[in-house]
């Protein structure tokens, strides 16, 4: 059985990626998340960060680590613009109002509206991991121009491929990473994955910066 099915959409090419993020989440532990375009990918996220709190401390934790306060939080970024006032976005909108409120905030809304990248930049700050799935090219740039100074480690992005050749959501990731290198001097690594068998949406590229405090 699918793991959280009803969260499901055929097509939309997450089915992989939410335990994807899922075991990323538990294996580099964030505090601050943001996700900009919610769906089968978020139970994950909210799941992992809860298993967080539970994870069996053996004798391979390092006691130095566990002396940090883990206070995890996620902020959720949509305007819910694909399935407004349908049954399946009231279920999702209860879902999150279920949460505790010291791990998910939801902010409805574009992401691209000037409110709510002063709303994101005031009460924020800076994220560990965004990820990123929303819409195309244009937003895609939006987002490299007013949110990923905020990223300070992962930045992962979906639709980046197609048919195994860099798109126009791809390019732009291309660009952003060619910039921050000459701007900055720092490093950043890339990865990406390529679900070869997928038609449409199949592949997500992993930017993570590179800096004395996470390299």
């Amino acid at each position: 059985m699918m793991k959280h099915e009803k969260w499901y959409v055929p097509g939309y090419g997450t089915e992989k990626v939410g335990p994807f993020l899922g075991s990323l989440i538990e294996m580099v532990r964030p505090q601050k998340i943001l996700e900009v375009g919610f769906g089968y990918t978020t139970p994950f996220l909210i799941e992992s960060l809860k298993n967080n709190f539970e994870l069996v401390w053996d004798d391979n934790c390092d006691p130095e680590y566990l002396k940090n306060k883990y206070d995890p939080k996620l902020v959720i970024i949509d305007n819910q613009s694909l399935e407004k006032n349908t049954n399946r976005a009231k279920q999702r909108r209860n879902f999150l109002k279920e949460q505790p409120t010291n791990l998910v905030d939801f902010i409805e809304g574009d992401f691209t509206q000037s409110s709510i990248v002063s709303q994101v930049k005031e009460n924020y700050s800076q994220f560990d991991l965004c990820w990123f799935d929303c819409g195309g090219p244009e937003e895609y740039q939006f987002f490299i121009d007013n949110y990923f100074d905020m990223i300070k480690e992962f930045s992962i992005f979906h639709f980046t491929f197609f048919k195994g050749e860099e798109n126009k959501n791809g390019k732009i990731i291309s660009k952003c990473l060619s910039e921050y290198l000459r701007s900055t001097g720092s490093n950043m690594q890339r990865l990406d994955i390529i679900e070869p068998h997928k038609f449409k949406q199949g592949s997500i590229t992993i930017l993570r910066k590179v800096n004395n405090e996470n390299q």
